[in-house]
C-alpha cells in the first residue's frame, strides 16, 4: 500500500476520531479532533484508507512569536518500523513552516514533550535537531518523567 502525508480536514474527522479511540470518553476524542480540523493542525500518514500515524500541531499564543507544540505523535504499532515516524514529523516541520511563510511571519521553535524512556522517539526527534532543554516532571502520567525538547527553525 502507499503511503499519503497530508493535513487532515473535516473529511477526515470520522477516521480521526476513531483513530484516537484510546481517549477515555468519546466525546473528548470528537472534540479533539473538531478543534485540530477547524482551527489548528493535524498531519495524518495513511496507508491505503487506515490511518497509520499523526502529528497534531498548534500555534502558541501570540503568532508573532513563531512558538509551535507538537502534540500526539503517534504511529500506531503495527505500522511502526517503517520510516512512517520520520516522515510524519518531516511533513509537519514543513507544514510550520509552509503557515507562517504565508501568513508572513518568521517561524522560531517547535517544542514538544516526550517521556524519558521513550527512547526511539527521542531520537527520531534528535535527528531532525531537537535538543532536549529540561525535565518537566511528571506531567501526564505519575509513573513517567517528561522531557521538554526544542527544535530552533
Amino acid at each position: 500500500m502507499e503511503l499519503t502525508l497530508a493535513l487532515a480536514t473535516e473529511l477526515d474527522q470520522k477516521d480521526l476520531t476513531a483513530y484516537f479511540k484510546h481517549y477515555p470518553f468519546e466525546a473528548a476524542a470528537i472534540d479533539r479532533v473538531c478543534c485540530y480540523t477547524s482551527h489548528n493542525f493535524t498531519v495524518i500518514a495513511k496507508l491505503g484508507p487506515l490511518i497509520a500515524g499523526t502529528v497534531q500541531w498548534y500555534v502558541k499564543e501570540n503568532p508573532a512569536a513563531g512558538l509551535v507544540e507538537f502534540e500526539e505523535v503517534y504511529v500506531k504499532e503495527e505500522f511502526r518500523r517503517r520510516r512512517i515516524g520520520y516522515l510524519l514529523v518531516e511533513f509537519a516541520i514543513q507544514s510550520v513552516n509552509f503557515y507562517f511563510h504565508k501568513v508572513g511571519i518568521q517561524p522560531r521553535k517547535i517544542f514538544l514533550f516526550v517521556t524519558r524512556g521513550n527512547l526511539a522517539a527521542r531520537s527520531l526527534y534528535e535527528k531532525f535537531g531537537f535538543v532536549f532543554v529540561s525535565e518537566a516532571g511528571n506531567l501526564f502520567s505519575d509513573a513517567e518523567t517528561d522531557l521538554l525538547y526544542t527544535l530552533n527553525l
